[in-house]
């Protein structure tokens, strides 16, 4: 992971500084945690490094006509954060972000990650749980457009490299690849074995019901690459029967195995956003 550029320091704070003053007029408290060993909620108030480690869950979009998605960041040091990603193919990394959090005594936490290559910006707004092992609130995602998508959220902590540790993947999952009109759209079904082994698989054209490309056991395994931690799976391959390849940059998997999500090129029909719900 990419440590926090010291450069801007200022900056930080000047939005910490307005992301406080937002949430303390909503909250009524005017507390903030300091640095050091955080001493939670059981010992009257809540510390910045009690956000250390890495957040897993999923946001929940407002609309009825957008989908959940999963979403995880980290923080280490005394809430420095690090890295964020959700499973639309958005990712905030130190290096190209403005990535900044802070939680005042009573356990109202805020979050923002903010990329500086381009137009994509998301706020998180919420509470910590008494056991400092959740946290839920509300989001607000602007993309590239400059449009706002509300929602909430639930975050849980990782417990560490066995969080994702073990996990079965055996079963029958759909979804779709691509975004755009409905001639765009394609459909993506798999049966995976329990270490997330393609055992079979297609993707047909949603409109005209033709195969597209048609998997074999052997086309690719979404557990070779997992990060146990996050739940991040990177450099994934899918290779189908007539030989064109699909890749991934990374793909997120949510904790009750529920939901793969990411974006992907495939070499025949393009770029597009994977999704696949068992």
């Amino acid at each position: 992971m990419t440590n926090t550029n010291s450069a801007r320091p200022s900056v930080i704070w000047v939005v910490l500084a307005c992301m406080l003053s937002f949430s303390c007029a909503h909250s009524g408290a005017s507390t903030v945690g300091s640095g050091g060993a955080g001493s939670g909620a059981g010992d009257g108030g809540y510390t910045i490094s009690d956000l250390d480690g890495d957040w897993v869950g999923v946001l929940y979009p407002n609309s009825n006509v957008l989908d959940p998605f999963n979403f995880y960041f980290s923080s280490a040091d005394s809430g420095i954060v690090s890295e964020a990603a959700d499973s639309k193919g958005n990712q905030w990394l130190a290096a190209d972000s403005l990535l900044t959090s802070n939680i005042i005594n009573s356990g109202r936490m805020m979050a923002e990650f903010d990329s500086m290559i381009e137009q994509n910006r998301l706020y998180l707004d919420g509470n910590m749980s008494t056991a400092m092992n959740e946290l839920t609130g509300d989001y607000e995602y602007v993309n590239s457009y400059g449009i706002p998508v509300r929602g909430t959220f639930i975050l849980a902590r990782s417990t560490g490299n066995d969080y994702f540790a073990d996990i079965d993947y055996s079963g029958f999952w759909s979804g779709g690849f691509g975004v755009g009109h409905n001639e765009n759209m394609r459909q993506l079904t798999f049966v995976l074995d329990n270490d997330g082994s393609v055992i079979s698989g297609s993707m047909t054209n949603r409109v005209t019901g033709h195969e597209i490309h048609h998997y074999s056991v052997g086309a690719g395994s979404f557990g070779i690459h997992l990060n146990t931690t996050t739940g991040r799976i990177d450099d994934f391959e899918l290779k189908a029967d007539d030989g064109s390849l699909a890749t991934c940059d990374f793909l997120l998997l949510d904790h009750e195995l529920t939901l793969v999500g990411g974006t992907g090129v495939d070499a025949d029909v393009g770029e597009g956003t994977i999704e696949i719900i068992r």
